[in-house]
């Protein structure tokens, strides 16, 4: 019996141990080639998207040339990534930016940035990092009263992120209030000055240090997440017409609100309404071309709301029929058209090519997924879709509707943690013979020419039983 158990502990122990080698050996490597010189970190809270500026001097210590450096992410905060971007900082130049292989046992994402020209040793490189995160405010107290002040924590590092050894590097926190609750104290290593709070400089910090940042804050805005977004647009060219409409899915994610709702309370506090957390008006712009604009919920049509011109665009104004409170949904859509020649122009090659905005930011509001439905006209084929930035999910199908013989070629394209950069162009190409659009008017004669013959051979046919008697 005792040899069984310390045969079981034997096998036990040599598949740990293969797990470990297994595991360190599937780790992603990060070569120390660089030694960042100098890293000033900036977090911007003045709104529910939490946005990081960190610009970086990196010195290549390697004996060759290098045209790689590794951005890491904790996990927690890589899940909450909506945005990356990086460029460098004399030129303002673009780098090319790709989510690599996790770490696991540190629970880190890292992200490679790929330089323009490979960088020789001892040269210096000044570049600046940008991203923002979505879903790390946390609502402190959870519960409000109606007219009550909101407050949030923010929890983070105090040292950015890095993968390299560090000699120099300093925070800045920047706040939207003066009205500060408490943050992190670090001795000889913090300043305030108004809203903005300062840590360090901090001297030769090895990579991946961390030390723990809470700031609790006031902040009397309303916290918006758009749960889903479905965005369609559909091209006629028969009618030379863009078609696009929009049904939004949001919620109010701030502090939740305390007991229940009073309307007299809300009609007597009508004053300070504009200095409370409740969401009672939204506005969305459209292109200045937009026509036959709509705005509907699940009731039916809204009057609360107006378009109003300005010079280079229109805006949608609109009020729900009620008023938005921490923990609170509401769902609606609305929808245009809009001359297609805006967004789509003929290229020489033959292919036709549609150029239009990802997605419409909706004020102070983030998405959590964006769903944008491309529906070409009936007869498109090689069909070929470019973004400015990753896509979760690219699919290609068919979409039937009235008259089409075989269907329209339907692109649906999917991304999640969407925010106000992401309104950047997309563009969708595609081959479309001329000759097609002869095919609905084909279509619909048809339809009609089959009816009025099966009308006719029905009210030729008899379906008495027995003879017709014939009466004078």
């Amino acid at each position: 019996m005792r040899s069984c158990y310390n045969l079981a502990l034997i096998t036990l122990s040599i598949c740990i141990i293969y797990n470990a080698l297994v595991t360190a050996d599937a780790l992603p490597h990060v070569p120390q080639y660089w030694r960042n010189t100098n890293m000033v970190r900036t977090i911007d809270l003045s709104s529910y998207v939490v946005r990081e500026s960190i610009a970086i001097a990196s010195q290549n210590v390697h004996t060759e040339p290098v045209g790689e450096y590794y951005f890491p992410i904790p996990d927690g905060l890589s899940e909450h990534l909506a945005y990356i971007e990086v460029k460098e900082k004399k030129t303002d130049k673009v780098f090319e930016v790709e989510k690599v292989v996790s770490d696991s046992v540190n629970q880190t994402q890292y992200y490679k940035i790929y330089f323009d020209h490979r960088i020789d040793p001892q040269e210096k490189v000044l570049f600046i990092v940008k991203t923002a995160y979505i879903h790390e405010l946390t609502p402190y107290p959870f519960e409000i009263a109606q007219t009550g002040r909101q407050n949030l924590i923010y929890r983070g590092n105090i040292y950015g992120n890095s993968a390299y050894y560090t000699e120099k590097q300093k925070t800045n926190v920047k706040l939207p209030t003066f009205n500060i609750i408490g943050y992190t104290q670090k001795p000889g290593s913090v300043s305030r000055s108004g809203n903005i709070i300062t840590y360090g400089s901090f001297s030769n910090q090895e990579p991946g240090a961390f030390d723990e940042l809470s700031i609790h804050y006031e902040f009397q805005q309303a916290i918006l997440t758009v749960k889903g977004l479905r965005r369609d647009l559909e091209i006629s060219h028969w009618g030379g017409n863009l078609a696009v409409e929009e049904h939004f899915n949001l919620t109010h994610d701030g502090a939740k609100l305390k007991g229940q709702f009073s309307r007299l309370e809300y009609q007597q506090t009508q004053y300070i309404h504009h200095e409370t957390t409740m969401a009672r008006d939204f506005s969305i712009n459209l292109p200045a071309h937009a026509s036959d604009v709509y705005y509907r919920d699940e009731i039916g049509n809204v009057s609360t709301s107006r378009l109003r011109n300005e010079r280079d665009a229109k805006v949608l104004e609109f009020r729900p029929r009620y008023p938005l409170f921490g923990g609170w949904n509401y769902t609606w859509y609305h929808g245009y058209n809009v001359p297609l020649g805006d967004f789509l122009r003929y290229h020489k090659s033959g292919r036709y090519i549609l150029n239009i905005p990802f997605v419409n930011p909706l004020h102070n509001a983030a998405f959590d997924h964006v769903q944008v439905r491309i529906i070409l006209p009936e007869g498109a084929s090689n069909v070929k879709v470019e973004t400015p930035f990753p896509i979760n999910k690219e699919t290609h199908g068919v979409h039937k509707t009235y008259f089409d013989s075989k269907g329209r070629y339907l692109v649906v394209l999917d991304k999640f943690n969407v925010v106000d950069d992401h309104s950047k162009h997309f563009q969708v190409s595609y081959e479309y013979n001329s000759l097609e659009l002869l095919r609905k008017p084909l279509v619909a004669t048809t339809f009609f020419l089959c009816g009025f013959l099966l009308n006719m051979i029905f009210s030729r046919m008899e379906f008495t039983i027995g003879k017709k008697s014939n009466k004078d």
